[in-house]
């Protein structure tokens, strides 16, 4: 029987100015994830186990 993982949490999405511009001089954001868990869910996917990452809206 193979080891599967449920994560329970939030995700986080971050936007910041590309490079080393400020936020008034950009005209555009990259955007980046993360989250401890949705971090954990996909290094696990990454090693061959299966991983499934559950959160919720408000």
């Amino acid at each position: 029987m193979a080891l599967a993982v449920a994560t329970l949490g939030e995700l986080m999405m971050r936007l910041k100015p590309p490079g080393k511009l400020r936020l008034r001089q950009a005209s555009g954001f990259e955007i980046c994830h993360g989250g401890a868990e949705s971090n954990v869910a996909v290094s696990l996917a990454q090693f061959g186990l299966t991983s499934r990452f559950i959160s919720a809206l408000p």
